[in-house]
């Protein structure tokens, strides 16, 4: 079994539908807009710039009155959506120094995790054996100083990042002021001194349109499970509990029994860290993941039907009581527009959608 292809392979065509024609043309098929990716991938090849005079601030064009393919290279690592800087589409139109920028940035915000085998815990409580290409994982929770620029980036107003399905309810995703945003947010900003916590309040579909935007897509039950547990082949191919071994510690995470009571910063309890550096797979706040919930196994012979969208949530959070509930076998959801206070998420991107690595 394969994981699920990146979300840069399912974004919308965007098509145009409903342009009015003047009176009088003939009737022609309007041509499909180019989704998100695709522009994306064509803003980075050098192209004309308009006849105005370039604002204070603002990149010079080259000689041959284009625009710098490294200005626009530069303004995505900036945004933290380096990965489309590496796109392997992307390698012709990119510069060695923009990828190597853009892989030193890579480093430090995401780790490799190898391809290999993996036991899955599926929703119904049997157990899968899941085939895994290597892929890169967030070392950290998406932070509210990073989902930040996805608001101010007008984020909540592009409808190709998001389903058909919930365009009605985009508008309700308002923070307490009534401007688009997570749901503890006011006026547009997240809590003072919370820029390096992790962002909650945000339902399975902001997850899922914010990992759109920068290029990245929500891991899988199996990615999260082979991350956490970190199954070795010579030890056996099983998956630890927590990021650290089977016994639960609980100096390591942030859960009820560490006492804070709240979210903290994401880069805090390194002790607790995977071995190839990834942080708070255990605590802080459980994490959106791509699979559905379509049951839970209950007792014997019995299972819990969800009776409206639910998707997988895995770690457990600084509220989470009971330590089984924070290993990374546990099976839980949540409603896909639900906000709490206690749900975030990280992103990840499959190896094979890159260029060749440095």
């Amino acid at each position: 079994m394969r994981a699920e292809p990146s979300v840069i392979d399912r974004l919308p065509d965007g098509r145009e539908e409903g342009r009015k024609r003047p009176s009088g043309t003939m009737k022609a098929a309007l041509p499909p807009r180019p989704g998100l990716g695709a522009r994306l991938l064509g803003w980075l090849s050098p192209r004309p710039r308009r006849a105005t005079v370039p604002a204070s601030g603002t990149e010079a064009a080259g000689p041959d009155g284009r625009e710098s393919t490294r200005s626009m290279a530069a303004r995505l690592i900036a945004d933290d959506r380096y990965s489309f800087v590496l796109l392997a589409d992307a390698s012709g139109r990119v510069t060695e120094p923009d990828a190597l920028a853009a892989w030193k940035v890579l480093g430090s915000q995401m780790a490799m995790v190898p391809a290999g085998n993996v036991p899955v815990i599926r929703c119904d409580g049997s157990l899968d054996v899941v085939d895994l290409g290597g892929f890169f994982m967030d070392r950290f929770a998406v932070t509210n100083r990073q989902y930040l620029r996805f608001v101010q980036a007008k984020g909540y107003d592009d409808l190709e990042i998001w389903p058909r399905e919930v365009w009605p309810s985009v508008a309700r995703l308002t923070d307490r002021t009534g401007r688009a945003g997570p749901r503890d947010w006011e006026h547009g900003k997240f809590p003072a001194g919370r820029g390096e916590h992790p962002v909650v309040g945000v339902c399975w579909h902001e997850a899922v349109a914010y990992a759109r935007w920068v290029g990245k897509r929500l891991p899988t039950a199996a990615e999260w499970q082979k991350a956490c547990g970190w199954p070795e082949h010579l030890g056996g191919g099983t998956c630890n509990r927590y990021p650290w071994g089977n016994v639960f510690e609980p100096a390591r995470a942030n859960v009820s029994a560490s006492g804070s009571g709240h979210t903290a910063p994401v880069g805090d309890f390194a002790s607790g860290a995977t071995p190839n550096g990834i942080y708070q797979m255990t605590g802080n706040v459980w994490e959106w993941l791509d699979d559905p919930l379509e049951t839970i196994p209950c007792l014997p012979g019995e299972s819990f039907q969800p009776w409206k969208p639910m998707r997988r949530i895995l770690g457990g959070a600084f509220d989470t009581y009971l330590p089984g509930e924070s290993a990374c076998q546990f099976i839980t959801g949540q409603g896909e527009l639900d906000r709490r206070d206690n749900i975030g998420f990280r992103c990840v991107l499959p190896l094979d959608q890159l260029r060749p690595l440095p």
